[in-house]
C-alpha cells in the first residue's frame, strides 16, 4: 500500500475513534433541567430578585416556564451550554396545540420558547396570555 494511503486511513480511524468517544461521554449536548427544582437554580441566577414558586420543564428538559408568588412569570432555554432567561412582561403572548406551547417574550429578540408540557400546557398559556 502507499504511504499516503496508510496515512489517510490512520488519521480516519483516529478521527472515528474521537467521535465515538465524545458520543459515549455525551459531550457536545446542551444542559438539560431534570425537573422543577433543577430549573430554580438558572432562574435565580438570572435574575436575582426572582424567587421561584413553581416550575414546570418541557419533556425535553431544553426550556422550562416558572412563576413566582407574586405572580411574575419567566421562561428558561437552552443557549448554548447554559440557559437564557426572560422575564415576561404584557405583550407576550402563548400559544398551545397538542401539548406544545410556544411562548413569545414582549423582547421579540429572545425569540419564541417551545415547550412540550402536555396537559400543562394550556394552563400556562392562559397565565402567560393573562399577563396583557
Amino acid at each position: 500500500m502507499d504511504d499516503q494511503l496508510l496515512q489517510l486511513l490512520g488519521s480516519l480511524a483516529a478521527i472515528l475513534a474521537l467521535a465515538a468517544i465524545a458520543w459515549a461521554l455525551k459531550l457536545g449536548q446542551g444542559p438539560v433541567v431534570a425537573d422543577a427544582e433543577e430549573a430554580f437554580g438558572p432562574a435565580r441566577e438570572a435574575d436575582t430578585g426572582f424567587d421561584p414558586a413553581e416550575a414546570t420543564v418541557s419533556q425535553d428538559g431544553a426550556a422550562a416556564i416558572l412563576a413566582d408568588a407574586e405572580g411574575r412569570i419567566m421562561v428558561l432555554k437552552r443557549h448554548g451550554t447554559h440557559f437564557a432567561a426572560r422575564m415576561l412582561e404584557p405583550g407576550a403572548q402563548a400559544a398551545c396545540s397538542n401539548g406544545m406551547l410556544v411562548v413569545t417574550p414582549a423582547d421579540r429578540r429572545f425569540g419564541p420558547v417551545r415547550l412540550d408540557l402536555g396537559e400543562h400546557a394550556q394552563a400556562w398559556e392562559s397565565r402567560v396570555n393573562a399577563l396583557g
